[in-house]
């Protein structure tokens, strides 16, 4: 007969060794924990005790990588996207933060090749948008020098 420490922290028992061998395959109990065989004052795991050191007492055989762990990383973009969205184009921000924002549900779906899709669409309107903001600039720039300039301008 033995007496047990549960997962609450509280003593239960006497128990029979049957009765321990039934909950260890019922994962009520494992190798770790604490047993006190009657007739000692000492408490140590069930896995040191000689009948529980059998094939249905060993700790099972860890889990195989998760599918997570197998998925491929691809950028999303979304920082880029918010960003250029704020401070660039709005224009062209917006649909670089609809693809950036595609990606990662994509690959919760298992959908790499769409979020691989998604990423350069993400990707190719950041930069439509950094380069508009660029265009836009230069564009500034040549009509405030032809401003400051004195140049007449004709009317046709």
């Amino acid at each position: 007969m033995y007496r047990i420490i549960g997962a609450d922290g509280q003593q239960y028992g006497p128990v029979s060794a049957e009765e321990l061998r039934q909950w260890m395959a019922e994962g009520r109990v494992n190798n770790e924990t604490r047993a006190q065989a009657e007739g000692t004052s000492e408490w140590k795991p069930l896995a040191t005790f000689p009948e529980f050191a059998t094939p249905t007492a060993s700790t099972p055989p860890p889990l195989p990588p998760t599918a997570a762990a197998a998925v491929p990383q691809v950028s999303n973009y979304l920082v880029s996207s918010i960003l250029v969205t704020l401070f660039c184009c709005l224009p062209f921000g917006i649909p670089a933060i609809v693809y950036a924002a595609q990606v990662n549900s994509k690959l919760q779906a298992g959908d790499v090749a769409g979020a691989q899709e998604s990423s350069r669409k993400a990707k190719m309107w950041c930069l439509a948008s950094v380069i508009g903001w660029g265009l836009a600039t230069i564009g500034y720039i040549i009509i405030f020098a032809l401003m400051g300039s004195g140049v007449r301008w004709r009317r046709f």
